[in-house]
């Protein structure tokens, strides 16, 4: 192996969405990327299934830092939500889907997209 070139482990790239705060009528989803630090271009989050939304990273986030990220929801409403959340590399290669790693043989082959139940009041 030549000096600088990165070894795939297969389990680079899992984004996750954790709480919500509210302001106003606005929610903001927090969420995190772990990642083996290769270059992330975008993270993205999912709601009932729509469109694919880009989020924000925080500036504070380095190579090897957990990759902290936040989105704008607007609209929310009273009821249960599915959120999702999605981490794409430099290279193009974005998360799997559950369905995508159906041939994972360990939980540590699992950096499939993880789906949160929600609930606004």
């Amino acid at each position: 192996m030549r000096a600088g070139s990165r070894v795939s482990t297969g389990i680079s790239r899992i984004a996750a969405c954790a709480p919500m705060k509210k302001s106003g009528s606005v929610h903001t989803i927090h969420g995190f990327v772990l990642n083996d630090g290769t270059p992330l271009k975008s993270v993205e989050v999912q709601i009932d299934g729509g469109p694919w939304q880009k989020a924000a990273f925080d500036s504070g986030n380095s190579q090897y830092s957990w990759k902290l990220f936040t989105y704008k929801w607007e609209g929310a409403t009273p009821g249960e939500h599915t959120i999702v959340s999605r981490a794409t590399d430099a290279d193009g290669v974005i998360q799997p889907t559950a369905a995508e790693l159906a041939r994972k043989r360990t939980f540590l082959e699992d950096n499939g997209q993880f789906p949160r139940k929600v609930k606004i009041g």
